[in-house]
């Protein structure tokens, strides 16, 4: 303190921030110990003194000028202007340790300083036994390149924020670039290191090839009958109030024909009389289903029968095809099933409550979702066809779409998958480019359970986790989406548990979005660090100051006019919220815009060498 310029006074204190009034600004750059200290405006470090030992550092916001009038003898007033600094609080220093925040605060009338080197390098210090990585610069401190604590970074969820084109990627892909530089010094065992990333730009192909395992998704299958209930609302998205009653037990039906435990032809027989006996209404629809229903199972003498079924949905009383009809169907069910007609109702629904959720097959999901549909329309809901029409086109577009690639049975595919669910790769990368949103959110959710059960298991066994795996989703406000889509579920019950729990089980995430707004409050209120780039949208800004604990009135306002390769970086990896330059050059091709002028420009030297060569050739 000794010696050092006092840059201005405190002139008022507030909770929140103070002011500090500059009574010549240009004094306020100066020499001291054989630096130099130049005030960068905002962000700069300022520190006053509550004795040698205690210190409170606040940091700069905002700057301005105001006019104060003073009277002299002269009849004509006369004005003179003083500068105003406002800051805002970052902690106290005591005996050479920083901690954030404030119990106690300065008093109108202190001195207040530029903060000295030394102090800065203990609020930024770390532990010299700590394993660090850099990721830029300070904005205000263009000579410092702070180092963050991989535990204190790396033991939490992150979310890295930021418009498109604001720098973001790059600094995921910096980030991981960082962490293969500690294996080469040695730092590290690279081989204890499982990143998993969902690439939907294909913008990490940067990283070393030795140590990446990249996954095409034509090159792997899941089994059908690994999915859980969350995985098929996700993959079929189905609304509440009709679809998902009709999912599930079109999902346990379908287990009950895998399992041969019915069987399609006397189910669809039992429907038919059940039809022909409950439902009074609309006889001739009720006609045209019975025939549809038994036409197809070759009942021996059943088309005859049928014959004598007019067209108003009756036999004729005057003969026995009535007792006939029903008979003929009570011995066939009894024949295929060995249940009497009687029993079968209960028998079904016994059968439908002990089964699971498990199949092996997308066609079977579409029999079995029919067979519930026979159920609901011979208890009188005839509508049910149509309020599902969008589960059954749904389904059926899968079937066409996957069920030679993500749902092939290809036994090969299969084992690929399997294998690379063993993580044993630094980094396994899967290319998401060619899948929708939707069908996102189902993939990254079933990765991200069955890594979540593996570490369960393992927990269980061991007390703690055999490893630490780290989530990258990129671009996850796409599929981690707190809105719905009209009356349809999306699950993102894994997602939230991991966000609350995933600590223990040594499961993290980092989360790479341009919307926080669209991303889940509850996964983005369980992170920890945040580093955030540049932000214009103001729904987006609402949004972080709801879910980022850390942060200002003042820095959000800030990040709206970040440059490229900027961010403002809080959480608990970070002593105190700082702008950082984030060197990452190198890492930001993958994002550069297309400008048309490069795209259009006349390449004239083109035009000449086709104009020489037309001569040449006359």
């Amino acid at each position: 303190m000794l010696n050092q310029n006092s840059i201005g006074i405190v002139s008022k204190v507030f909770p929140n921030k103070i002011v500090i009034e500059i009574p010549d600004t240009s004094k306020v750059d100066h020499n001291f110990l054989g630096d130099l200290y130049m005030c960068e405006g905002i962000n700069t470090f300022i520190t006053i003194y509550k004795s040698r030992f205690e210190k409170f550092v606040y940091q700069i916001v905002s700057l301005y000028e105001q006019e104060k009038p003073y009277i002299q003898d002269e009849e004509e007033s006369k004005f003179s202007g003083k500068a105003y600094f406002e800051a805002t609080p970052l902690g106290e220093i005591q005996n050479d340790k920083f901690e954030f925040g404030l119990s106690r605060f300065p008093m109108i009338g202190n001195d207040v300083f530029m903060t000295i080197n030394e102090d800065i390098e203990t609020i930024l210090q770390l532990n010299n036994e700590c394993i660090s990585i850099p990721l830029g610069t300070m904005a205000t401190h263009n000579n410092y390149l702070p180092r963050f604590s991989i535990d204190n970074l790396l033991s939490h969820h992150m979310s890295i924020l930021g418009n498109t084109g604001s720098g973001k990627s790059t600094t995921a892909r910096k980030l991981l670039h960082e962490i293969v530089h500690l294996s080469e010094k040695m730092e590290i065992d690279i081989d204890k290191v499982n990143f998993v990333i969902f690439d939907v730009h294909e913008e990490y192909e940067s990283l070393p090839k030795q140590y990446v395992g990249e996954v095409m998704m034509e090159d792997i299958a899941i089994p059908l009958e690994t999915l859980g209930i969350d995985d098929w609302i996700n993959l079929v998205q189905p609304s509440s109030a009709i679809q998902l009653p009709i999912l599930m037990h079109g999902l346990r039906m379908a287990n009950l024909l895998e399992q041969e435990k019915v069987e399609n032809n006397w189910i669809k027989a039992f429907c038919a009389l059940e039809l022909y006996n409950n439902i009074q209404t609309d006889a001739v629809a009720k006609r045209s289903k019975i025939i549809g229903l038994l036409s197809e199972l070759g009942i021996d003498g059943m088309d005859k029968i049928l014959g004598t079924y007019t067209q108003f949905g009756n036999f004729d009383s005057r003969t026995n095809d009535e007792r006939v009809f029903k008979e003929t169907i009570k011995e066939f069910i009894l024949a295929q099933s060995g249940y009497q007609y009687q029993e079968c109702k209960v028998r079904i629904e016994e059968l439908i409550d002990s089964a699971n959720c498990s199949i092996s097959n997308l066609g079977n999901l579409i029999t079995g979702i029919d067979i519930i549909f026979l159920f609901e329309e011979m208890k009188g809901n005839a509508q049910v066809r149509s309020y599902c029409s969008t589960l059954v086109t749904r389904i059926e577009n899968l079937l066409a779409t996957y069920s030679q690639t993500m749902f092939d049975n290809n036994v090969e595919k299969r084992a690929n998958f399997q294998r690379i669910l063993e993580l044993d790769k630094s980094f396994t990368i899967f290319k998401c480019s060619n899948i929708n949103d939707t069908d996102l959110l189902f993939f990254t959710g079933y990765i991200l359970s069955f890594i979540y059960n593996q570490q369960k298991e393992v927990r269980q066994m061991i007390g703690i986790p055999s490893k630490l795996v780290h989530f990258v989703f990129d671009e996850a406000h796409k599929y981690i989406s707190e809105s719905n889509n009209g009356d349809n579920l999306r699950s993102l019950k894994i997602f939230e548990q991991i966000a609350k729990e995933g600590r223990k089980f040594g499961i993290f995430m980092v989360l790479v979005s341009q919307r926080p707004s669209e991303l889940s409050k509850t996964v983005l209120s369980q992170c920890n660090n945040f580093i955030l780039h540049r932000i214009r949208n103001n729904i987006d800004i609402d949004q972080m100051r709801k879910s980022i604990p850390y942060i200002s009135d003042s820095q959000l306002i800030r990040i709206s006019y970040l440059k490229t390769g900027s961010a403002l970086l809080v959480g608990e990896a970070f002593s105190v919220p700082m702008e950082l330059i984030i060197d990452g050059a190198e890492y930001g091709k993958h994002s550069m815009t297309v400008k048309p002028s490069d795209v259009w420009r006349i390449d004239m030297d083109q035009i000449i060498e086709e104009r020489h060569l037309q001569e040449s050739q006359s």
